[in-house]
């Protein structure tokens, strides 16, 4: 089971505990760390954890300093398979000055947007000739091209990304063109600190995780965890928790007609997964 963590913003405490349970970690942005990464999470969860930056890993340069020590288990712009799921990872978000799309943009208007616009000829033009901490969190166009590429040679089951696609009312239509480029089953996303689900055109879920750190009244350390499990067959099983029945909740991706489930524990839910499938697999196909 793989555990999805939302807006973390420098405090670990909700995460560190939930990752306990859990065979995989993949922190989707904005962890703002304030010391060495792999030690805030410790050797067992740093072991089992990959990442990507959001937009605020660039506040301070100490953060992209911190994220050093596992730079080999950043997602950005590469597919790794992960507790028998296939996962893409595109870190960063769109800013103003680069790239020059807006949210109607899509992946086909690419080759007309300001292609000029790489980490390096922004370098170029600065005094010191160097990348800014923000070239590092933005999106550019080597980035989508870099997408688009894995699009044509790998199969892939999950995206994952700090932006929004346009599921979120502050998405972008040009991120629900690389899920659907990729023939993904399920978007999940961080940054707006909005826990929902919705469907892409094409039929990809989209899953938008909440802020798991630095909890503040109306939110709560739970909406910013998601979980994706892998099941017999090539199932897919997404969950999260229910305030409203202080539940956790599951569902399997694509099975049209298999029932929802319920649990107390995350444990208790896997299992109670389990036993759903095989049931619904057993029964007569209708013609």
């Amino acid at each position: 089971m793989i555990l999805f963590v939302g807006d973390v913003h420098g405090d670990f405490e909700p995460m560190l505990e939930a990752a306990a349970s859990t065979t995989a970690v993949i922190l989707m942005g904005d962890q703002e760390p304030l010391d060495d990464l792999a030690s805030i999470l410790g050797p067992e969860i740093a072991e089992k954890t990959w990442w990507i930056f959001g937009n605020h890993d660039s506040d301070d340069p100490e953060y992209l300093t911190h994220h050093a020590s596992m730079a080999d288990r950043n997602l950005h712009c590469r597919v790794e398979e992960i507790d028998g799921l296939r996962i893409a990872g595109l870190g960063g978000t769109f800013r103003s000055n680069i790239l020059g799309v807006d949210r109607q943009t899509t992946l086909s208007d690419l080759h007309h947007v300001r292609p000029q616009d790489t980490r390096q000829s922004l370098a170029l033009i600065r005094k010191d000739k160097k990348l800014a901490p923000q070239d590092h969190t933005s999106i550019f166009p080597e980035d989508l091209n870099c997408m688009a590429r894995l699009a044509g040679k790998t199969r892939v089951d999950v995206l994952v990304t700090h932006e929004a696609p346009e599921s979120h009312k502050l998405g972008y239509r040009i991120l629900g063109d690389v899920a659907r480029a990729l023939k993904t089953r399920f978007h999940v996303h961080a940054h707006h600190h909005e826990r929902y689900d919705a469907m892409l055109d094409g039929g990809v879920r989209v899953a938008g995780v909440g802020m798991s750190g630095m909890m503040i009244e109306r939110l709560q350390p739970k909406d910013g965890l998601f979980w994706l499990a892998a099941y017999p067959g090539g199932n897919m099983a997404a969950m999260g928790y229910d305030p409203r029945r202080k539940m956790y909740r599951g569902e399997f991706v694509g099975l049209e007609g298999c029932t929802r489930f319920t649990a107390p524990d995350l444990n208790a839910l896997q299992e109670e997964g389990a036993l759903i499938l095989e049931t619904f697999l057993k029964r007569p196909k209708r013609r």
